[in-house]
């Protein structure tokens, strides 16, 4: 949910949770994702990754 919605703020809200805890969420999924925290904390994959979400969202319309 927080994945398509443009705002984590908004998304915690609507599920009734602390930004913060869903931000805790995202953040362990991301380093799941890439297998290491250093990874997932750098810019350049921050980029991609802000990138990717941007050209799925222009798929979908």
């Amino acid at each position: 949910m927080a994945g398509e919605s443009r705002s984590t703020q908004a998304a915690a809200r609507q599920l009734g949770i602390s930004p913060k805890l869903l931000y805790r969420w995202q953040q362990a999924q991301l380093v799941a994702e890439v297998g290491s925290e250093e990874v997932a904390r750098a810019p350049e994959v921050r980029a991609l990754r802000a990138q990717l979400k941007q050209a799925k969202q222009e798929l979908d319309i």
